[in-house]
């Protein structure tokens, strides 16, 4: 092995036709993948945008409406969900502004180029796959988001209505008895109790009333 200093080789053969047609095309890919992935990005931005903007309405007007009524777990539920499925919504929009406008804030010279990717059509082609990297986490995050989104709306569905609170019953002291029931109305000089197993309302006369007291249960 000699250590004289190595001399570049030529090629076998000269370039085929096929050869520079090839280079050519690989040049106009390289010079248009940017731009491409940047259009479905900015694609995806808009539409996921306008998305956002309709759930987010519609959990603004219509969310305390949909989970007044239910349970407290089932309440926190479908609150961690639909949340969790805004916040992933967002956070699929930041990937997608991402990979549409960029988030390299430095100035890259020339030689920085040639030094880290040897041409620039590398450097377009390493952009744009950093852009379709972010441009895929976008998109999973944002099918994430929508099975949260989906399967908060189910639990609304599926969700038990809140149990109502207990009946009030009164006792009501007269005549050296007592009434146990639901109170019908207290008005006309008389009150009107509700006996469960009866069908009668009984009627007492309020300067016949000695006691009455609210209680859980007869």
């Amino acid at each position: 092995m000699t250590g004289g200093p190595l001399r570049p080789r030529l090629p076998e053969r000269p370039p085929t036709p096929g050869d520079l047609s090839e280079r050519d095309r690989f040049a106009a890919l390289a010079e248009a993948s940017l731009p491409t992935v940047r259009a479905n990005a900015e694609a995806w931005r808009n539409g996921l945008a306008a998305f956002v903007t309709l759930v987010t309405t519609g959990v603004v007007l219509k969310g305390r409406d949909t989970t007044a009524d239910l349970p407290l777990g089932w309440r926190t539920a479908v609150t961690l969900l639909i949340g969790g499925g805004i916040a992933l919504c967002l956070a699929g929009l930041w990937q997608a502004l991402a990979a549409q406008a960029g988030t390299r804030e430095v100035t890259v010279s020339l030689a920085d180029i040639h030094r880290r990717h040897a041409s620039v059509a590398a450097y377009q082609i390493a952009l744009a796959d950093s852009a379709a990297a972010r441009l895929r986490r976008g998109r999973t995050i944002v099918a994430v988001a929508l099975l949260c989104l989906f399967l908060g709306i189910v639990a609304t569905w599926w969700a038990p209505a809140a149990e109502p609170d207990p009946a009030a019953y009164v006792t009501v002291t007269h005549d050296g008895t007592s009434t146990c029931g639901t109170l019908a109305g207290a008005d006309g000089g008389s009150v009107r109790i509700k006996v469960a197993g009866t069908a009668e309302t009984i009627v007492v006369p309020t300067d016949k009333v000695t006691a009455l007291r609210v209680v859980e249960r007869c």
